[in-house]
């Protein structure tokens, strides 16, 4: 095939989006059938089209196939060869194939993350532990009932209600802020009991709206501040950029491939950089309750420590060094979590790279920001709620605002 030809049948592929969006439906039907992974998070298309697959390497040939089409150079373009060059490295992980660890990384989260300093898990810890000494409590071992015991929540409707009874507040806030945000979110909120990492998990479809799901599992723990973390993490962050990418695309503004999103491909990135980040472009700190930051810095610093731990264990470090590592450093968590934590991305083809993401967008996005004026910041958000984005599109995004 010529140059010529090549950039015909790409552009074909941008303009067909059926053909990425059936694959993608029949896969997640495959692996419904067959008691696997969760494929697809959000599906915002109207399309109905959907392949149908009897095998992994079916499925594995249609997804390259794909691929070697796709040579576009727009925007749209490399976001969606990206993502499913993500979506081949997981599968290939999935069907058992042995894959060095930076490859891996490289095509499913789109970045290699660097391990977090000493300085700067010392300068976080010494931020909490600022936070903690108004509540009469350190980050030490001999805190940990104390803290359990006055700032634990319990009740999960206590829990629910937190993250859901002023989302209109946070809504409004972000319009003023000058996001397309809905007015209300076609929401439903959901009890679960499952041995994950997770709180909170946000997914939904075109056709059935949004649900959250609240992990109730022993292996999850909320504090006061963390209802209020959660719903702005998963409803102004997640929940919001699905429902306005939902009008963008009935609107033709985004390709409708795009609106099938995926946690093993480096949008996720990008993603969960927004979720981890929303506090810091709604307000400053006297806009929050104490209890927040306190959780927000927890959740940060916790993240911090597991993710050079996920890199400790790709260094094929011993466990029992590792999890020295982590319980020395997280006093507040039970062996159990650290245990259950450092198993999963050891043995997850998801979490081997999907948990790397948290604290390392978290950390790019706030260092990207820092020296932007208000109305660069707000250009930043905007785009990042509006846009489809790898980690790469997004420091390009960066780098455009800042000169």
């Amino acid at each position: 095939m010529d140059r010529h030809s090549a950039l015909a049948t790409s552009r074909s592929l941008l303009d067909h989006p059926e053909r990425i969006i059936a694959v993608y439906r029949g896969w997640e039907a495959f692996e419904r059938a067959q008691g696997g992974p969760q494929i697809i998070d959000f599906d915002l298309s109207s399309i109905d089209d959907a392949a149908s697959f009897n095998s992994r390497r079916e499925i594995l040939l249609a997804l390259e196939d794909l691929c070697e089409q796709l040579n576009d150079s727009s925007h749209e373009g490399e976001f969606l060869r990206a993502k499913l060059q993500g979506s081949i490295f997981y599968l290939r992980a999935l069907m058992g194939q042995q894959i060095s660890f930076d490859e891996y990384l490289k095509h499913t989260l789109g970045i290699l993350p660097e391990p977090f300093s000493t300085q700067e898990i010392d300068d976080t810890r010494d931020k909490i532990n600022e936070l903690l000494s108004s509540f009469g409590l350190q980050l030490q071992e001999e805190y940990r009932e104390k803290f359990e015991a006055k700032l634990t929540i319990h009740d999960p409707e206590e829990i629910k209600q937190g993250i859901v009874r002023n989302q209109e507040l946070w809504l409004a806030r972000l319009r003023e802020k000058g996001i397309p945000s809905p007015e209300k979110l076609d929401l439903h909120v959901e009890y679960t009991k499952v041995d994950a990492y997770w709180s909170t998990w946000i997914s939904g479809s075109f056709e059935e709206g949004i649900v959250l799901r609240i992990n109730l599992h022993s292996r999850r723990k909320y504090d006061l501040g963390k209802p209020l973390l959660l719903c702005l993490h998963e409803i102004c962050g997640h929940g919001v950029q699905m429902a306005i990418w939902r009008e963008l695309i009935a609107r033709e503004e985004i390709n409708q491939a795009c609106g099938l999103t995926t946690v093993h491909s480096p949008e996720v990135f990008v993603a969960e950089g927004l979720g981890q980040t929303v506090a810091d472009f709604l307000g400053d700190e006297e806009d929050f309750p104490p209890e927040f930051w306190l959780s927000r810095w927890l959740h940060y610093y916790t993240q911090m420590i597991l993710h050079n731990a996920h890199l400790m264990i790709y260094e094929c470090m011993p466990v029992e060094e590792i999890l020295y590592y982590v319980q020395k450093s997280l006093p507040f968590s039970s062996p159990l979590m650290i245990e259950a934590e450092i198993r999963d991305r050891g043995t997850n083809p998801l979490y081997r790279a999907y948990q790397l993401s948290y604290a390392a967008a978290e950390c790019m996005i706030r260092n990207l920001i820092q020296d932007f004026t208000p109305q660069q910041k707000q250009r930043f958000f905007v785009e990042v709620y509006t846009r489809p984005l790898t980690p790469a599109q997004l420091q390009e995004l960066a780098q455009r605002i800042k000169d």
